[in-house]
This record gives structure tokens, C-alpha cells and sequence, in this order.
């Protein structure tokens, strides 16, 4: 009796939940729906590296967001090949020889992927920072020091990826029923705990540091727009100096009549005219100016919204993966995994497209550029 129940439980136990069948056609419509976002968000990208190279990266601001979408393209062409060569092995017998090739340019895809996620942490901190102390941010936050801060980013997650890269093998095998070679992927003796660190360090570690960072940053930067905005309203309502004190017109006609001759003193009237009509376009600057600065602020929330929506499901996962070794790519449920990455992948691909229209709404040098480049086609 015990031995029938353990044999059940064991039967149980290897049996996947999600069948191979079913698994094929999961993937099939997953890599088509990669492969259309996908180029619709290279096609974005591009355009959105032209359309900032064309504005000029005249600040830190227009610099990371040009970064960043050199970072969205790489990963977004990197998982467009993927895509069609994982479409290509479903379709032909003879496309088996791409997946173990895939299997190693996933590890650019992610490389991509994580320096995206670190440009957009630096964006919520420099935006953060913007607005709790801006006298501080307008001296630190330049476009030089952004584009070191940049690059040393990548160099940091290039040095943690390039272990596990390093660890494995592209190999040639002989199979002898069709006498012919089989790429396969071989891994060292290195792979396993370079691995482990790349896991535990960048996809772990890294991303729940970004996301606790950038929630943060979105709460103050939140913070510091409504109380700046109380602030205005708070202005508008308390009477001006002019309004306070009024105006003796009949002392200013009798300073303009012909024939009087002004005294000492007399030509403060004057002055306050002039004043008075200087004042009003200075506060109609500064409404533009400002209207200017709240638009790039809400810019830049946008776009690590966005990204904490799209990020945190990936992360979730990672942790997942240590609980339950069976939800991993070589364990149990190992078509699960591979479709709930799938499913990820997609959402990478509409986080990286999204960015575009958010651009397009919030940045008004960006939607001209865009509109003339459009116009001058349609000429062509």
C-alpha cells in the first residue's frame, strides 16, 4: 500500500504542468508577438536616437534619455534575433542547431536589459534630487558627469556578466545516426558559481536595490511637485506689493503736464509704470519656464513608472527560481519557465516602445524634431 502511494506520488511529481504540446504553442504565438512589438520598438528606438542626436545632448537630461534608447535598441535587436531564430527552430527540423547558440545571446539580451534598468535608476535619482534640491542639481547633474556616471554603469555590469559568458562552449558534436554535426552548448567547471553570482548579485540584488531606489525617488519627486504647487497657489492668492500701495494718478498727471518741472523724488512714479508693465511678462516667463521644468519632471516619472511595472515581474521571478528549483530551465517545470520568460520578454518589448509616445507627449523639442523628420519623408 505505501509503496503503491509513493509510486503515485513520484508519478505526480514528474509530470510537468505544462505539456510539450501545449508548451509549442505557447512559444509560437509568444515569439510572434516578440517578433511584431519587437520591430515596431527598433523602429522606435531608432528614431528616438536620431530625434536626440538631431536636438543635440545639450543636457543631462537629453543625454541619459539618448542612452538609454541606444541600451533599448541593443536589447530590443538582440531579442528580434532570438525571435526569428527560435521561430525558425519551430517551424524547420533543420533550425535545432540555433538554440544553443540563442541560449548564449540571451546573456547580451540581459546585459542590455540590466544597464537600461540602471540608466533609468540614475534618471529617477537625478530627477529626485532636481527637485528637493535644485540649486544643488543644477551644478551636479551635468551632461558630462551623467555620461561618466553612464559608462561606468556599463562597465560594472559588463565585468558581472562576462563570467558566465566566459564559462561557456560552443561545440561542434558528431551525431552518428545522421553523421553530421550538431552544435551544442558545453559548460566549464566555472559556470555554475559564476552563474550563481550573476544571479544572486545583478538579477537579484541589483534590480530589488533599482526598484527600491526608484520608488523612492517617484515618492519624493511626487512630494516635492505638490508642495511646490501649493507653494504657487499659495503666491498667487497673497496680494503683491503694487495692489498694496495705490497709485496717485493725479499726482502722476500733474508730473506729465506741459510746463511743470519735476522735483527731486518725482520720477519714482515713473519708474513704478515701467515696472508694472515689465513685471507681468517676467511672470509670464517664469510660467514657461516652469510649465517646461514640470513637463520634463513628469517625463522622467513617467518612463520609471513604466519601468517598475514592467521590471518587477522579472524580479519576482528571479526569487521564485531559488525557492523552487523544479521552476528553473534545466528542472521539473521547465516549460512553465521558458513561457513565463517568453511572456517577460514581451514585456520588455512594450516597455522599450512605450518610451517613444512618452517622449512624443512630454517633450516639445522631441515632437517637433519628430514632425519635421515625418514631413520631410513624405516630401522624399
Amino acid at each position: 500500500m505505501n509503496a503503491t502511494i509513493q509510486a503515485n506520488t513520484r508519478n505526480f511529481q514528474e509530470v510537468q504542468i505544462l505539456s510539450d504540446e501545449v508548451y509549442l504553442y505557447i512559444a509560437f504565438m509568444l515569439w510572434s508577438l516578440i517578433v511584431i512589438i519587437g520591430l515596431h520598438a527598433v523602429c522606435a528606438n531608432i528614431l528616438n536616437i536620431l530625434t536626440f542626436y538631431t536636438i543635440g545632448l545639450i543636457d543631462s537630461v537629453s543625454a541619459c534619455f539618448f542612452c538609454l534608447s541606444v541600451t533599448d535598441l541593443l536589447s530590443m535587436t538582440t531579442l528580434l534575433y532570438c525571435a526569428c531564430t527560435a521561430l525558425y527552430s519551430l517551424i524547420s527540423p533543420a533550425g535545432h542547431w540555433v538554440i544553443p547558440f540563442n541560449f548564449l545571446i540571451f546573456r547580451l539580451l540581459y546585459t542590455s536589459i540590466d544597464i537600461s534598468a540602471a540608466i533609468t535608476t540614475y534618471i529617477a535619482i537625478q530627477r529626485a534630487v532636481c527637485v528637493a534640491f535644485p540649486f544643488f542639481a543644477r551644478n551636479f547633474f551635468t551632461r558630462n558627469k551623467s555620461l561618466a556616471v553612464i559608462t561606468a554603469l556599463v562597465v560594472i555590469f559588463l565585468a558581472c556578466t562576462l563570467p558566465s559568458v566566459a564559462s561557456m562552449r560552443l561545440l561542434l558534436v558528431t551525431d552518428p545516426q545522421t553523421n553530421s554535426s550538431i552544435l551544442r552548448l558545453y559548460f566549464t567547471s566555472t559556470f555554475t558559481p559564476a552563474d550563481q553570482f550573476f544571479t544572486f548579485f545583478v538579477k537579484i540584488g541589483f534590480l530589488f536595490t533599482e526598484q527600491v531606489v526608484m520608488g523612492t525617488c517617484l515618492i519624493v519627486t511626487a512630494y516635492g511637485i505638490v508642495s511646490s504647487r501649493k507653494l504657487r497657489v499659495l503666491s498667487s492668492l497673497q496680494p503683491s506689493a503694487d495692489k498694496s500701495k495705490p497709485d496717485n494718478e493725479d499726482r502722476t498727471k500733474e508730473t506729465k503736464a506741459p510746463g511743470n518741472v519735476l522735483r527731486p523724488g518725482e520720477h519714482n512714479d515713473e519708474s513704478k509704470i515701467q515696472n508694472r508693465q515689465v513685471i507681468p511678462e517676467l511672470n509670464e516667463r517664469q510660467k514657461k519656464r516652469l510649465k517646461k521644468e514640470i513637463r520634463a519632471i513628469k517625463q522622467s516619472v513617467i518612463v520609471v513608472l513604466i519601468h517598475i511595472i514592467c521590471v518587477t515581474p522579472r524580479m519576482t521571478l528571479s526569487i521564485v527560481n531559488l525557492v523552487e528549483p523544479r521552476f528553473t530551465d534545466r528542472g521539473q517545470n521547465r516549460n512553465l519557465f521558458d513561457a513565463t520568460y517568453l511572456g517577460l520578454n514581451v514585456n520588455d518589448c512594450i516597455n522599450a516602445l512605450v518610451n517613444f509616445f512618452v517622449y512624443f507627449r512630454f517633450n516639445g523639442a522631441f515632437r517637433t524634431t519628430v514632425k519635421s523628420v515625418m514631413r520631410r519623408e513624405k516630401r522624399q
